[in-house]
């Protein structure tokens, strides 16, 4: 990859190495914090090393009990699977529709007394049917997760994909659309 010229960035990136902070909740991490909740009008934002450990740490915090079933796709990253699995809860696969998102039609006949969630994903940049999804959830009181990695900046019905669900988690991955 290139890189500017250092002395283009000196001035900015000073203050880092006067405070030797670099990480985590520093001042460059706040201020891009803040900027993201304007840009994707959301009440919060939280930065995490990547999309997955942000998807695992969405889930772990609804606090599921062990072996609640989570609907999703297989058409995605294995991180998302993972992330279903180290929480200790088990995927349940549902197809896909011709736009590679999650088949709303076929969600229903796969929730059962176990299942918890659903993580939907948005797949290069073509975004779930979120009234759907969401019409699912409040029947049968499950939360909705967005794996909305392949959406940044996405917009639906002029609101962000991030604002969707009970949570969405974002990624800046370079190969992410």
């Amino acid at each position: 990859s290139s890189m500017p010229p250092f002395e283009e960035y000196m001035e900015m990136i000073k203050p880092l190495w006067e405070s030797h902070w670099l990480t985590n909740m520093g001042q460059y991490h706040k201020e891009l914090e803040s900027e993201l909740e304007k840009f994707l009008d959301v009440p919060a934002v939280s930065l995490m090393v990547n999309g997955h450990m942000a998807l695992e740490l969405a889930i772990q915090s609804m606090k599921f009990p062990e072996g609640g079933e989570v609907i999703t796709t297989p058409f995605t990253f294995i991180s998302t699977t993972h992330a279903i699995i180290r929480n200790k809860l088990k995927p349940v696969f549902c197809d896909i529709r011709d736009d590679y998102t999650i088949d709303y039609e076929k969600i229903e006949e796969l929730v059962t007394d176990k299942t918890v969630a659903i993580i939907p994903v948005h797949v290069y940049g073509n975004i779930c049917n979120i009234e759907e999804i969401q019409s699912i959830a409040y029947k049968y009181d499950l939360k909705v997760i967005y794996d909305a990695a392949h959406a940044f900046g996405e917009k639906y019905k002029g609101k962000s994909v991030a604002g969707f669900g009970d949570m969405s988690i974002l990624s800046f991955h370079a190969t992410k659309v």
